[in-house]
């Protein structure tokens, strides 16, 4: 089974996987898709791709950009559900 993203965002997959293990990479693309710059504004994401999306912020955020035992349990817990 396909998630949300493979299924209708293939594009966004792409993306994410060039800068995926790259924390400052990552950032400044989570940046560009959550905080819209453009002329004229986009209407922002479905609410069922941006829950993936978050899923996949926090799941690199516990992988690649804290050693913080605290940060790591936080994250973890909010992921436990997959």
């Amino acid at each position: 089974m396909l998630s949300i993203l493979e299924a209708r965002y293939v594009h966004v997959i792409e993306r994410l996987l060039k800068v995926w293990g790259t924390p400052a990479e990552f950032g400044a693309l989570f940046d560009d898709m959550f905080f819209d710059t453009r002329s004229p504004p986009r209407s922002g994401w479905p609410e069922d791709v941006m829950v993936e999306l978050q899923f996949l912020q926090k799941l690199h955020e516990l992988a690649y950009e804290t050693n913080d035992e605290a940060v790591v349990e936080e994250v973890a817990e909010d992921i436990k559900w997959v």
